[in-house]
């Protein structure tokens, strides 16, 4: 199995860019965003270039109403005429696409119950033929190509036939839930109703950490918290990166407080936004995917997640990822009063009993 791991989005590009140009018989691309700007128009390009008969793109339906970060109906943003303009531009290049024969389909499209507004395909999968595939975090937007992110390619005709497999059942409307073990790949898929099962694995190997555990992701909450506190007090060294600058901000003060009331080592990132989402236990095993570690992730999101302990992509991941980004993170003091610690707690525990209620 060749496993490849690329690193934010000229990396990541350079390589798909080349797959789809010589793609063959087919270049499914799952997205989560699909824009029409100067990204998205890459990947358009790339696709109506292709030779390959079967060309699919599926994307969910978050990217209908928003677009560059920004929720297009609301007032402040109807009349922007920058978002306006992207919005006719990203109609244009699908019309375009269609026209050339690309199939385009949506998931989850949005309803009033609080399970059809929250629960997303946040999925990032391209198969290409039946020998590549690529899983991660990168989006095909400017804003989400301007983070820090990766991606990994494999190439390995098991692995893309399973892969393959889950981006049909999603294009035909069937979340699936998966469990498959290649030869130092482990993947799971989560069909946004029973994700706690999938996630055991992730919350056992928290749970048999020996030495360390390294975090990176923008938007890390509890359950995940609860596990790598536990971890801390019992003497595992627990390190989190997150960005400082955070596209939502509301993460960035929330880590401070789990921070404070977990003792664990938080570093914010200093290098503009990470959207990455990786964890490395004991320096051997490397969790990466869609997830975020978030509540959302583990209740209600579709999720595609690899645990991977492939010598050369772990080491890779060690030198190219966590150490340059631990580099570029400032270490912060956390303090939190007994009452806030509290609030957080008794806060998370009404969100989850009011999902299980809604949802």
């Amino acid at each position: 199995m060749n496993t490849e791991l690329l690193v934010d989005y000229n990396e990541f590009w350079t390589r798909l860019n080349e797959d789809i140009r010589s793609a063959r018989t087919s270049v499914f691309v799952q997205t989560f965003a699909f824009e029409g700007d100067a990204v998205g128009k890459q990947l358009s390009v790339a696709l109506l270039a292709s030779t390959a008969p079967d060309k699919r793109v599926l994307a969910d339906s978050f990217t209908r109403i928003v677009l560059s970060d920004r929720f297009r109906y609301s007032p402040a943003n109807f009349l922007d005429d920058e978002l306006r303009h992207e919005a006719r531009e990203t109609s244009a290049m699908m019309g375009e696409l269609e026209s050339d024969g690309v199939e385009i389909r949506f998931t989850n499209p949005y309803g009033l119950s609080p399970r059809r507004l929250l629960s997303r395909n946040h999925k990032k999968l391209i198969v290409l033929d039946d020998a590549t595939a690529y899983i991660g975090g990168i989006n095909f937007s400017d804003h989400n190509a301007a983070w820090h992110d990766m991606m990994l390619r494999i190439e390995d005709e098991n692995v893309t036939a399973f892969l393959r497999d889950d981006f049909l059942a999603t294009w035909n409307g069937r979340n699936q839930v998966e469990h498959q073990h290649f030869k130092g790949i482990e993947f799971f898929t989560a069909d946004g109703r029973t994700n706690r099962t999938a996630f055991q694995r992730l919350l056992d190997l928290i749970d048999g950490a020996r030495q360390s555990i390294f975090v990176e992701s923008p938007y890390i909450t509890f359950p995940f918290y609860e596990r790598l506190r536990a971890a801390s007090r019992r003497g595992v060294a627990v390190k989190i990166v997150t960005p400082e600058q955070n596209n939502w901000r509301f993460f960035a003060n929330y880590a401070r407080l789990e921070s404070a009331r977990s003792g664990i080592d938080l570093r914010l990132f200093q290098g503009g936004m990470s959207h990455l989402k990786a964890m490395l236990i004991d320096g051997e095993t490397l969790i990466a995917g869609s997830s975020n570690f978030d509540y959302l992730s583990y209740r209600i999101h579709q999720e595609l997640l690899a645990v991977i302990t492939i010598p050369d992509v772990v080491a890779d991941f060690s030198q190219r990822v966590m150490a340059p980004d631990l580099a570029k993170a400032r270490s912060v003091e956390c303090t939190a009063s007994t009452l806030s610690k509290q609030w957080l707690s008794w806060k998370m525990r009404l969100l989850d009993a009011a999902m299980e209620v809604l949802t």
